[in-house]
């Protein structure tokens, strides 16, 4: 859905919250005290099963799955001869040696320093400035990084451990080694699944079981709540019609946040990368953009 449309989900919200408050304020605050208690047990219940199944579900099966796949992507990779095409890229007239590139890495130490001097060294000239160098080596080291998780695992893990090597290239000293193991790389393999994409996959992880139990957790609680109450309404004041309303205002926002739960889920799941960290449409939003923000930045 396009910028143009950031109303939407606005309307969405608000419409949720009318239907909920009309419903609640129709059948009186008793019944609306008792439902909002089943949206709430509901709710609560999601939030901590999902919270707790994402960690195990992640560890029990889904980490050793992505372990597997990374390292059938590592082992072909020479990722000195990548860095050193993507250092010829950059524009500066020079030609890298594979072999000094990989004597660089396999000290293990100071690898920015290293290189940006090596550079320098090849036709004896700068060749940049040290600031700027820096900021482009270390998005090669994202963007490689990248590759190799894209190729079998999701745009969205990706894209959230390019991000993660940006903000702490200095991580960069640990992996490289390991990726320079020609026999093994599973300790490679290893470092990225913990440390890259653990994060972005138990989020999405987390989500889903938040959306399946919510639904599951709401329908068995609504139809106990139903077979232990009589369904007839019967005379209601006023003021337990509007008592009954304010309570459905509380209901619909735990829609709402399923809502947002859901949109989040189909975000980080699709294939546009630009909307993992902003989604522009949203954040043109009156209302929906605060409770998508919050899942964003806490599940």
């Amino acid at each position: 859905m396009g910028e143009e449309f950031w109303w939407f989900y606005d309307v969405i919200a608000v419409a949720v919250v009318m239907v909920s408050v009309f419903i609640s304020a129709k059948k009186g605050v008793m019944k609306a005290i008792l439902s909002l208690s089943a949206y709430a047990v509901a709710f609560v219940m999601a939030i901590s099963l999902s919270s707790s199944l994402s960690g195990s579900l992640y560890k029990g099966t889904i980490r050793n799955s992505n372990i597997k796949k990374l390292d059938k992507t590592l082992s072909s990779v020479n990722y000195s001869l990548k860095m050193g095409t993507y250092l010829e890229s950059l524009g500066y007239n020079v030609r890298v040696k594979i072999d000094y590139l990989d004597k660089i890495f396999k000290s293990g130490k100071n690898y920015d320093e290293q290189i940006y001097k090596y550079l320098n060294n090849i036709n004896n000239k700068k060749v940049d400035n040290e600031t700027v160098f820096y900021d482009k080596l270390h998005d090669g080291y994202a963007s490689l990084i990248h590759e190799i998780i894209s190729e079998n695992l999701s745009i969205y893990s990706a894209e959230y451990a390019a991000r993660e090597i940006k903000e702490h290239p200095q991580k960069m000293e640990e992996l490289i080694p390991l990726m320079l193991d020609i026999e093994d790389k599973i300790p490679a393999a290893k470092y990225i699944a913990d440390n890259y994409i653990e994060t972005p996959y138990k989020n999405t992880v987390r989500l889903t079981c938040f959306v399946l139990l919510l639904a599951v957790f709401l329908i068995v609680s609504l139809f106990v709540l139903r077979s232990l109450t009589d369904e007839r309404i019967g005379y209601q004041s006023i003021a337990s019609h509007i008592t009954g309303g304010i309570f459905g205002v509380f209901k619909g926002a735990v829609l709402v946040f399923g809502i947002a739960v859901m949109v989040r889920l189909y975000v980080i799941l699709g294939s546009d990368k630009m909307l993992f960290f902003n989604f522009k449409a949203i954040d043109k939003t009156y209302i929906f953009k605060y409770v998508y923000n919050f899942i964003m930045n806490n599940m």
